[in-house]
């Protein structure tokens, strides 16, 4: 039962309270008997009044009937005014069971406006300590990226070293052949040769090695990376796994809390409307009785 239906049982309430007191205006004002000494009496032998048999009998008649109508309406009235007072009890015993359902509602509505700012607490919690943790991490990868970079160029320094400080030597006799031995043009192209192929060969093996050393770079750069994910998961994991044994708890709890709350609703329900039936009852038996 939501707050429109409260409005409704209000607004019906209101109107059957104004409808028994228009009601029981007319019984005791309008339609309540008067003793016989209140009316006013003709005595038709005393007065001058003559009336002829016929007219006299329809008098009589015309008379009977308008009274036996009055107390049929006075009647069906009582029994509407009636009907209404029952109506009126059912109406108050829906109010207040409407009111006890809107505690209980309310109630549960607080306990669950707890819960959610807890999540919202623990969801910034969350939030504050993987930030700390990533950057704590993300700085212990840097510190191991810097030390495996200088581990593989250590690991890679005498590779094929020899061969390529033999290299340099060449180039560097080759080009002193060029510069200042060749005596004719022939002589120096050949030399020229010589050390395009001692540099491609330089070439080669320098491509060889960087390529040795950037691999395994790459390789064990993937795996601190996958390490760094691991740690950061498990830690994210672990948080939220706190977290969600709290709001167990905490959602245990409310349980717990709001169903005792709904017993003792439910008891002083049964109670109070027990009494206001006994009241309302008693009232109209009363109402019943007087008329």
């Amino acid at each position: 039962m939501d707050k429109y239906d409260y409005h409704f049982i209000s607004i019906k309430f209101l109107t059957a309270i104004l409808l028994a007191l228009v009601f029981a205006f007319l019984l005791i004002y309008v339609f309540t008997p008067n003793r016989r000494g209140d009316y006013l009496v003709y005595n038709l032998e005393e007065s001058n009044f003559q009336l002829e048999g016929d007219s006299f009998s329809d008098f009589k008649t015309i008379s009977a009937a308008a009274k036996a109508e009055q107390q049929e309406f006075e009647k069906k009235l009582k029994a509407r005014s009636f009907e209404l007072m029952e109506e009126i009890k059912q109406s108050l015993l829906a109010v207040i069971t409407a009111n006890h359902l809107e505690k209980m509602n309310g109630l549960r509505e607080a306990r669950m406006l707890t819960l959610e700012a807890k999540k919202r607490e623990l969801e910034q919690r969350e939030d504050s300590l993987l930030q700390a943790r990533r950057q704590e991490l993300e700085a212990e990868l840097s510190q191991k990226l810097q030390q495996l970079r200088q581990r593989v160029r250590d690991k890679y320094s005498d590779f094929n070293q020899q061969q390529i400080r033999d290299n340099y030597l060449k180039m560097i006799n080759l080009n002193l052949k060029i510069e200042f031995v060749a005596r004719s043009a022939a002589e120096k192209e050949k030399y020229q040769k010589q050390l395009q192929e001692v540099k491609s060969e330089q070439e080669a093996l320098m491509a060889e090695k960087n390529s040795q050393l950037n691999e395994d770079i790459s390789e064990q750069t993937s795996e601190l990376i996958m390490e760094f994910n691991q740690q950061y998961a498990a830690y994210r994991d672990q948080i939220r796994e706190e977290h969600q044994k709290i709001i167990a708890e905490q959602s245990a709890e409310i349980e717990k809390e709001l169903a005792q709350a709904r017993k003792e609703i439910k008891n002083s329900l049964a109670v109070s409307r027990e009494e206001k039936r006994i009241q309302l009852e008693q009232l109209i038996a009363e109402t019943k009785a007087y008329y």
